[in-house]
């Protein structure tokens, strides 16, 4: 048994009697170890009932996402039950988060195995879910739920990305903002391309100026098909108030054109 750590907490579920205590991070000693992308967070299982997804990358507004979309829509997503954070040696901090163990396997390992009717009926429950997202009455910027840029790697892991300190008033700020990373990004070699980007952007990226909530990063290793045949939404880590079409865009580049587009409405 490793020595105990102290930890602060950032939020826990005391709307249930629990049979078994909620995991700390005093108790992942022997815990199931769960397929994770390598350098990247790590996840637990604890007695087939709750997941910890924890590391120095794991950020707490991935939980408060998910609390926020099972709160304001019929979407089903993990359960969140507590968030933890710990500061460890050189001032890095380690986030987890404690939610439900969700039992089944994900589309991604399931869909060659699925008939077409049963491709079809999932991709319609899924088409209804994001019609609940779309449906949220936004908060008058782009950006995180908690009023920062929006949480893409466009926005978080470039050189740019230091410049930019909240959200985006408006979605022409927003493309503004992408041609200008994109600019800090590439220098004087790609001049020519920067200002080609500042002239057909603005006319080409056109979402009627609403924010809607995405999560942005929708893909099958991202869906998780319940025993029973529901599936439930994971990983909301980049999810953010956004442009109408980017949720489609991301959806394009992740799963390819052919998937998206045999099954968009």
């Amino acid at each position: 048994m490793s020595e105990p750590i102290s930890y602060d907490i950032l939020f826990i579920d005391r709307s249930q009697d629990y049979s078994i205590p909620l995991p700390t991070p005093n108790d992942m000693d022997g815990s199931e170890v769960l397929p994770s992308n390598p350098g990247g967070a790590r996840l637990v299982g604890i007695q087939q009932r709750f997941v910890i997804k924890f590391g120095v990358d794991v950020q707490p507004i991935e939980a408060y996402n998910m609390l926020y979309v099972a709160k304001s829509t019929t979407v089903p997503v993990p359960k969140v039950y507590a968030i933890y954070q710990r500061r460890r040696e050189k001032q890095s901090v380690v986030t987890y988060i404690v939610m439900q163990y969700v039992q089944g396997t994900t589309l991604l390992n399931l869909w060659g195995s699925l008939d077409q009717a049963r491709k079809t009926s999932i991709a319609e429950t899924l088409r209804a879910y994001f019609d609940q997202l779309r449906q949220l009455k936004h908060p008058g910027f782009f950006g995180n739920i908690d009023g920062g840029p929006p949480l893409d790697d466009i926005f978080s892991a470039t050189q740019g990305a230091n410049e930019i300190k909240g959200s985006f008033a408006t979605e022409d700020e927003l493309i503004d903002w992408i041609v200008r990373i994109y600019s800090l990004e590439t220098g004087e070699r790609t001049a020519y391309k920067t200002r080609y980007y500042q002239h057909v952007l603005p006319t080409v990226l056109r979402g009627g100026g609403t924010p809607i909530f995405t999560h942005n990063d929708f893909q099958r290793k991202n869906i998780m098909v319940r025993d029973d045949g529901v599936p439930v939404i994971i990983d909301w880590e980049f999810a953010s108030w956004y442009p109408t079409y980017w949720e489609y865009s991301t959806a394009m580049f992740a799963n390819g054109v052919s998937l998206v587009v045999k099954y968009e409405a």
